[in-house]
């Protein structure tokens, strides 16, 4: 998708986009902080009390919370590897600053449901599951030419479920991290 497309979704000439950002990569940029707030607002409406023995209702909450929020599960998926290497520095250091902000919110969540977490546990959590998310999703969510191929191809690749294998993987992380 161009900066021509974006600018018709929007309803928006591409030359006023341009007074506004000056990439389709800054666009992203605005969409992925959207994301991610909405993404904290779920989590605080829903993580909100002490959960240190209850990890398993713990971890599927989370990743159904998480897998709710497909939009930023797909543009942090690619936004962190394609993206960011296009915009101008400046913008880049801004859009880090705020996604930083957006993070520690998600990190005031966890505290809530860990009390007995300190910040390096708590960092290391948001820090494993940030980047699994990252990995994961692309391969739950194949496009219909990715589902036919793997369907018809001689290698039977199964497209796993986020939820439940997101699930397994905090439930694990959590277990570790109490131990730890």
């Amino acid at each position: 998708m161009g900066i021509a497309d974006i600018a018709n979704e929007t309803n928006f000439t591409s030359g006023n986009l341009y007074k506004y950002i000056s990439s389709k990569e800054e666009i992203y940029q605005l969409i992925l902080l959207d994301e991610i707030n909405l993404l904290n607002d779920d989590i605080h409406e829903n993580i909100n009390c002490n959960l240190t023995d209850q990890i398993s209702t713990f971890s599927k909450k989370w990743a159904e919370i998480t897998y709710e929020h497909k939009r930023f599960l797909k543009l942090i998926s690619f936004l962190l590897t394609t993206f960011e290497a296009n915009v101008s520095i400046e913008n880049l250091i801004a859009f880090k600053n705020e996604f930083a902000k957006e993070l520690s919110k998600i990190f005031n969540a966890v505290k809530i449901a860990f009390p007995s977490w300190d910040d390096k546990k708590i960092m290391k959590f948001v820090d494993m599951q940030k980047n699994y998310a990252i990995v994961l999703f692309p391969s739950t969510s194949p496009s219909p030419k990715q589902r036919e191929a793997a369907e018809k191809s001689s290698f039977k690749y199964f497209f796993p479920y986020f939820v439940s294998d997101f699930s397994e993987f905090i439930n694990y992380t959590v277990e570790y991290l109490n131990k730890t």
